[in-house]
């Protein structure tokens, strides 16, 4: 055990030192905050325009912006601590270096996953406490408790969703002969699980299930008729929207970022009741969780899998 500790410090002071991820954080912090800036002024103009008064609560106003910034720095900070763990020390040499002396493969790669797991923390803190703090600043609404307590939950299940990807990564570094490769199949995959599959997931539901019973009529002249469902009819459609959602969500559910979204959503209380096509409704922080464990045990199982392949894997290798 001593000696994972001091593969981990090695590894952590170097991570902490490095060039790539002071930029991640200082970059991301910088957009959490422009982007809290840009939805707060385009939903102040716009409920100036319409009269529509802006919503209320610290976590009424900063929810949307706090998850949606986060779903995309988690993966990229997992991915860039992962990707290069094991096949970098090997092109660099330090791998065959440090097996040489008294120190166990299995040793050496707990330290890793210690050492990434303590950095992807203070990451993750350090950006979500900017965000939270830049969007005090701006919005003018201080936290309530309720507030801190679901502040802390998202902090601790952006870690987790954020040890996934770096469970994949690192898996591909272990496997990978290069940095290069696992750098590219993982940038891939997260650019297929965050662009790709929910295209493809709207494509195959609405060639599926598509909605009938709304006709559009071109008149002459450029007038437009658009004739509605009959009463009758909206009992159908409202099925078959509910079909489509449902496939939707059954695709998407392959990859971590729809388990973190729905976590988030029932964590921080956005949208409960458009997800489940309900009038919108708020829930307890223990009915959240009970309503989003299934999500937390699957990126629980992403991370869980992914290191314990790599940990056999690496240990089961010769050092090269």
């Amino acid at each position: 055990m001593p000696g994972v500790f001091t593969v981990a410090s090695r590894e952590f002071s170097d991570i902490l030192r490095s060039k790539r991820f002071i930029i991640l954080v200082v970059v991301f912090s910088v957009v959490f905050m422009v982007g809290m800036a840009s939805i707060y002024l385009t939903v102040l103009s716009t409920a100036q325009g319409l009269g529509i008064a802006m919503p209320t609560g610290f976590l009424g106003r900063a929810a949307s912006v706090i998850a949606s910034s986060m779903s995309y720095f988690a993966p990229i900070i997992g991915i860039a601590l992962g990707c290069d763990a094991i096949s970098g020390e090997r092109e660099k040499g330090t791998l065959r270096t440090v097996l040489a002396q008294p120190v166990y493969r299995d040793t050496f790669i707990s330290g890793k996953f210690l050492a990434a797991f303590l950095a992807i923390s203070i990451a993750i803190s350090i950006a979500s406490i900017v965000n939270v703090g830049g969007s005090i600043a701006i919005l003018g609404v201080t936290p309530t408790s309720d507030d801190i307590a679901r502040l802390a939950l998202f902090v601790v299940f952006s870690i987790l969703y954020a040890m996934s990807y770096y469970g994949i990564a690192i898996l591909l570094s272990t496997i990978s002969k290069r940095t290069t490769q696992s750098v590219i199949v993982g940038v891939t995959l997260w650019a297929i699980f965050t662009f790709a599959i929910p295209i493809i997931a709207s494509l195959v539901a609405y060639l599926y299930r598509p909605i009938t019973g709304i006709e559009i009529i071109q008149r002459p002249g450029g007038n437009v008729t658009i004739i509605g469902p009959s009463p009758e009819e909206m009992q159908r459609i409202m099925e078959e929207m509910r079909s489509r959602a449902a496939i939707t969500q059954a695709i998407n559910s392959i990859t971590p970022n729809y388990h973190f979204t729905r976590i988030i959503q029932y964590i921080l209380n956005t949208s409960i009741g458009l997800m489940q096509g309900k009038p919108n409704v708020s829930l307890t922080i223990y009915q959240g969780l009970a309503s989003a464990w299934p999500h937390i045990l699957v990126l629980a199982l992403v991370a869980s899998v992914t290191l314990i392949a790599s940990y056999i894997i690496f240990v089961r290798q010769e050092a090269r």
